[in-house]
């Protein structure tokens, strides 16, 4: 059996995504995608498109929940809350921070500020604790001149700064007990979606600029070629046209709306 390289590639990046955040992923996306198949096939379709309809969902799926456990604080929480039900919820009484320091590279890529933080909180037994954490966030990934290297500092400083000052009013940690063993399990903010808090955040950049720039010279030299596969009587070849100018246009977008951003600090 002959495998396309293109998609093993995708699928050890899927999976290497995926095994980064939590295996429970893995279990999310088949749960329902089996759930999802076995309705259609027992109501609506055929056995026929079983097989390729629960990889697309499972895909579909698995993509969704990795999305959202990187980037949103809240899912990560609640998905653990839901996972976890015997771990105890410890009470946060404060939160302290210490001096900011910041970490950078020429190239602005691993650019990061941090601030060290002391969380004051109750044990199981009542006792006031400590625990030690660092609040973190990436910048925009830019090369000069292009991006000026002292915006993008002004700008990651402004969130980090309105990040952190958010986490500590709100007391927004959330701090979880092992019920029987001598461990425990914190998340960092309540917000819906946390772009800058992950290093993912700066590599999905990356590779909106990558794409970008290959699928615009792509396009470019084979503009006649998606203009035939656009107008095709083969669903197979509009569907892979219209797959290629979506994920064109969505690269585009997320530029833009990082350009605008950066904008504002200028």
């Amino acid at each position: 059996m002959k495998y396309n390289p293109f998609k093993v590639i995708l699928w050890l990046l899927f999976s290497t995504w995926v095994l980064l955040n939590s295996v429970r992923l893995f279990i999310y996306g088949f749960v329902i995608s089996f759930i999802i198949v076995i309705i259609d096939r027992a109501f609506f379709g055929t056995r026929k498109r079983s097989d390729k309809q629960f990889v697309n969902l499972f895909c579909t799926f698995t993509v969704i929940a990795a999305v959202c456990y990187t980037f949103s604080p809240y899912f990560r929480s609640l998905e653990f809350k839901i996972s976890h039900p015997k771990w105890n919820k410890l009470e946060v009484l404060s939160i302290h921070k210490e001096e900011t320091r910041k970490v950078s590279t020429p190239l602005n890529f691993l650019e990061m500020i941090y601030t060290p933080v002391a969380i004051h909180y109750v044990d199981e037994k009542g006792a006031d604790q400590i625990k030690n954490e660092k609040i973190k966030h990436y910048a925009i990934v830019g090369v000069e001149p292009f991006f000026s290297k002292q915006i993008i500092e002004k700008e990651l400083e402004y969130i980090h700064e309105r990040s952190l000052n958010k986490l500590i009013d709100k007391k927004a940690v959330n701090l979880y007990q092992h019920p029987l063993k001598d461990k425990m399990k914190m998340f960092k903010g309540n917000d819906a979606f946390a772009l800058r808090h992950s290093i993912g955040f700066q590599i999905a950049l990356v590779l909106a600029y990558l794409l970008a720039i290959t699928l615009s010279i792509y396009t470019i030299f084979n503009y006649r070629k998606l203009k035939k596969h656009m107008r095709s009587a083969s669903t197979k070849e509009r569907k892979t046209a219209c797959i290629i100018l979506f994920i064109l246009l969505y690269s585009y977008a997320v530029i833009a709306i990082t350009i605008i951003h950066y904008l504002k600090f200028k």
